[in-house]
């Protein structure tokens, strides 16, 4: 909003407010409408919270979530029978494009969880299987990403 005096000067610190209430004079302001200047202003707003302070997510099996990671030679079992079933059904379902979609989606988000942004390698399967090439998937992806990511560790 325009402030009105041109000396600059600060003596009337409600000047503002006195422009809504109908100008300086104690008039009814009706020639503050004339010019077109309006303004509209919302009392201060204060959003609640989004989540209360003691929040908790519940998790299926109680608690307060999962406290201890799965051990070194429990999570490379399980990269290796993910493995193991990625290439069965590689080779017996390979007519099956809603299996291999399948294969390739479960198969990224285990990559991606086990290996980060190493797992993204994982998608060359994607390639595979749309180039027409499904029988390449039965190369053991996870085992070798496994590998490859404690050499380079």
């Amino acid at each position: 909003m325009a402030d009105d005096r041109r000396d600059g000067s600060d003596t009337d610190a409600a000047a503002g407010d006195d422009e809504h209430a109908g100008g300086r004079d104690g008039t009814t302001g009706a020639g503050d409408d004339a010019s077109g200047d309006f303004s509209f202003s919302l009392p201060p707003i204060r959003l609640p919270p989004l989540f209360p302070e003691r929040f908790r997510v519940l998790w299926p099996g109680g608690g307060s979530g999962p406290s201890t990671r799965p051990s070194r030679p429990a999570a490379i079992a399980g990269l290796v029978a993910f493995d193991l079933a990625d290439a069965a059904l590689a080779v017996w379902a390979t007519d099956a494009a809603v299996v291999a979609g399948a294969r390739v989606l479960a198969g990224s988000l285990v990559a991606g969880v086990a290996f980060g942004l190493p797992g993204a390698l994982y998608a060359l399967e994607a390639a595979a299987v749309l180039g027409g090439a499904g029988l390449l998937t039965v190369f053991p992806t996870l085992s070798a990403l496994l590998l490859v990511v404690r050499v380079v560790r």
